[in-house]
């Protein structure tokens, strides 16, 4: 019985630290995709039980019903829950340092491929959903318009997580001159400053308002989710 109770200690305490793990980054994640969509909503993350037995290929997800209303439930996968949990809580990260050196002046300054796109698009990607999916619980539903308005509420995200400003802002700056390499219905070439799709039009800063701030749940344009 000793062997044997020895022997359910250690998964019984990995359960354990994994639940822990997982609520964290949910406590942490929850009240900014609630800025950003102007309502309550609900981070849960995907278990690492959940992913190993997981096929759909999809980094996250919100559910409308049939009449296109939106849950205030967000899900993020074990990846992607994994990859926001290691960027909270730092100032600066280094994968992302090469983006002070990218000449933006340029017509594609980061393309895929580009050393700098591979030290630094996985994280850019994994603010990028969090945004992206809280504006889906405020009842956007196309996927190009959710990513040009993530895009320009990414900055806020990562600043909530522990980014500095400057860093912030070069996050939301490379994810914008990548929207129009995105596959398919994700694609846009018309998030720009003075667009039908920016959330500030009056104001001269693109994608990023300054001072930082979620470009829907504060001071956002009303009426989002109905498109007026």
């Amino acid at each position: 019985m000793r062997i044997l109770a020895s022997v359910l200690v250690v998964p019984t305490l990995l359960l354990a630290w994994q639940w822990w793990a997982d609520t964290s980054i949910e406590r942490r994640l929850s009240p900014i995709a609630s800025q950003i969509a102007g309502r309550d909503v609900h981070v849960d993350c995907q278990t690492i039980w959940g992913a190993l037995i997981d096929v759909q290929p999809r980094e996250g997800e919100v559910i409308f019903d049939r009449d296109g209303v939106p849950e205030s439930r967000i899900f993020l996968t074990h990846d992607t829950c994994r990859r926001l949990a290691r960027f909270a809580g730092k100032s600066r990260h280094r994968e992302l340092d090469c983006l002070s050196g990218v000449d933006w002046s340029q017509p594609t300054p980061l393309g895929f491929g580009d050393p700098c796109y591979e030290k630094a698009s996985r994280t850019i990607y994994a603010v990028l959903i969090l945004a992206h999916e809280a504006y889906h619980t405020a009842g956007v539903q196309s996927e190009a318009v959710t990513n040009c308005y993530a895009t320009q509420s990414m900055a806020y995200a990562a600043e909530a997580l522990g980014s500095e400003p400057n860093e912030a802002q070069y996050i939301a700056l490379a994810m914008n001159r990548l929207l129009p390499l995105q596959p398919g219905s994700y694609q846009t070439n018309d998030c720009n400053r003075g667009s039908p799709l920016d959330l500030h039009p009056k104001t001269p800063e693109f994608p990023t308002e300054l001072p930082i701030a979620p470009a829907h749940g504060i001071g956002g344009r009303k009426g989002l989710a109905s498109g007026a």
